[in-house]
C-alpha cells in the first residue's frame, strides 16, 4: 500500500527541520532528514 504524506505532514516536518537548525541543532536536523530519506526509500522500494 502507497502511503503519500499530506500537505501538513510536509509542512509540520519542514517546520521541525526549520527550528531545530534555527536553534543550531544542526546534527538533530541532519538526524531528522536522514530519516525521512529512509523512509522514503523503504516506501518507495515496496511499490
Amino acid at each position: 500500500m502507497k502511503e503519500d504524506m499530506t500537505r501538513l505532514e510536509i509542512l509540520t516536518l519542514l517546520l521541525s527541520i526549520k527550528a531545530l537548525l534555527d536553534s543550531d541543532n544542526i546534527d538533530k536536523a541532519k538526524e531528522l532528514i536522514d530519516e525521512v530519506i529512509a523512509e522514503a526509500k523503504r516506501t518507495s522500494s515496496d511499490d
